[in-house]
């Protein structure tokens, strides 16, 4: 049963390379290659767009935990990363099921952590050429789908917490279901925000998810249908 689970998790020994940089030392180099114009030459506010994305992601514990678990190899690393995205995705749905979302700690960790995905999606958008290929574009677009199902869970505890919408939404499923409506820009009309705070926020939600699924779930799409790209990208390293 114990080679059998660690099969599972780990698959071949012998893929759980050892990394010769750190995750942190090696977010350093990717902030000096976008100051020195090393993979693009970028100028003005898209250069500054991207200094900041790559510069940002210290400011959250992403990087840390992929630090800390990629001193034990390559295989570590990824799977911290997936129990990481799995933990954020379960967390504001815990948030919700316990009651305990309209405590403004809450709505706080849960907008950190919202923040934290958010711009890493845009900096995989806006940064991609500084970045290694994945081992798998599928396994990338199996975590960008629990970063969507995070980011529309956390919405909806911004919403509940906050008491942002009409006297219709009064449970959990409602909160869940008006975030889900707004990430896919349906609106019924039967439930919608009531202050301006609300509207302001339903009105990011939806350009966030625009930019998600538009720009960032088409490019790993065309990826994994171009078998000679993918072919390539199995057999590299991170």
């Amino acid at each position: 049963m114990k080679e059998t689970f660690k099969k599972l998790l780990f698959g071949r020994p012998e893929e759980n390379i050892q990394l010769d940089h750190t995750s942190i030392a090696n977010q350093r180099k990717n902030l000096r290659k976008v100051w020195e114009n090393e993979k693009h030459n970028d100028i003005g506010v898209e250069k500054m767009l991207r200094l900041f994305l790559v510069a940002v992601q210290f400011a959250f514990p992403g990087i840390y935990i992929r630090d800390r678990f990629g001193r034990r190899g390559l295989t570590y690393k990824n799977l911290a990363v997936e129990s990481y995205v799995i933990f954020k995705t379960m967390l504001p749905l815990i948030f919700l099921i316990t009651d305990i979302y309209n405590n403004i700690f809450i709505v706080f960790v849960t907008t950190y952590l919202l923040c934290e995905t958010i711009l890493y999606v845009a900096t995989l958008i806006f940064v991609s050429d500084i970045f290694a290929r994945p081992r798998s574009y599928r396994r990338s677009v199996l975590l960008l789908y629990f970063n969507y199902l995070e980011i529309v869970l956390s919405f909806a505890v911004i919403y509940g917490g906050l008491n942002l919408l009409n006297s219709n939404a009064n449970s959990i499923v409602d909160y869940i279901y008006f975030s889900f409506v707004t990430s896919a820009t349906i609106g019924y009309g039967d439930i919608y925000p009531v202050t301006d705070l609300g509207k302001l926020i339903v009105g990011f939600q939806s350009i966030v998810f625009l930019i998600f699924i538009v720009l960032f779930l088409n490019f790993f799409s065309s990826k994994v249908e171009d078998k000679d790209y993918f072919d390539k990208s199995e057999n590299s390293k991170e």
